[in-house]
């Protein structure tokens, strides 16, 4: 097992890279595989229910089919923050260059990389494009009887005449982003 490190590392035949200046090292997805520790998710990105605050004191508001720009950052139901500076933080302790984030209900699996590290926003993008992308006949086949539903909801999310059905119909609403 290789222990989890958050210096630079000088040694060219190292597997840890070196990161944005004042983050720390970059662990490849072989490496993180062998780390001692679980990775630590940032805050922000990490599961809670809607509208409870993180370990920060605030809270991630974004609706997933709305573009990963509108997500915003609430301390309470009145107080939007700035959070332009926690966008560009590493997403995970230690900093790796991928993720592969799992939905539970339907199975699937969001693969985020950034050579750099992997920050809030890369998730957030990753989310965002993974259920803009088109609902293929095989994977509706794969989710019946929840298809039904989809059909029967085909007014939310990104449906439309020309496009089709996206993967976020098979969220049938449930959109919000809760870490």
């Amino acid at each position: 097992m290789i222990p989890a490190r958050s210096s630079h590392e000088s040694n060219p035949a190292s597997p840890f890279k070196s990161s944005r200046p004042g983050y720390g090292a970059v662990i490849g997805h072989a490496q993180a595989t062998q780390l001692d520790l679980p990775l630590r998710i940032h805050p922000l990105l990490n599961s809670q229910s809607r509208g409870e605050s993180s370990s920060s004191g605030a809270y991630l508001s974004w609706n997933v089919i709305e573009h990963p720009t509108f997500a915003s950052l609430w301390r309470d139901k009145d107080t939007e923050l700035d959070w332009s500076k926690e966008r560009h933080q590493p997403a995970t302790t230690p900093i790796v260059e991928e993720l592969q984030l799992g939905h539970v209900e339907s199975g699937w699996s969001i693969r985020v990389r950034n050579r750099k590290g992997v920050t809030c926003e890369d998730v957030l993008y990753a989310i965002y494009d993974f259920f803009a992308s088109p609902l293929y006949v095989d994977e509706m086949a794969e989710m019946y009887p929840r298809a039904v539903r989809i059909f029967e909801k085909r007014r939310m999310g990104f449906f439309d005449l020309e496009e089709g059905y996206r993967k976020s119909d098979a969220l049938l609403g449930a959109t919000y982003f809760d870490g």
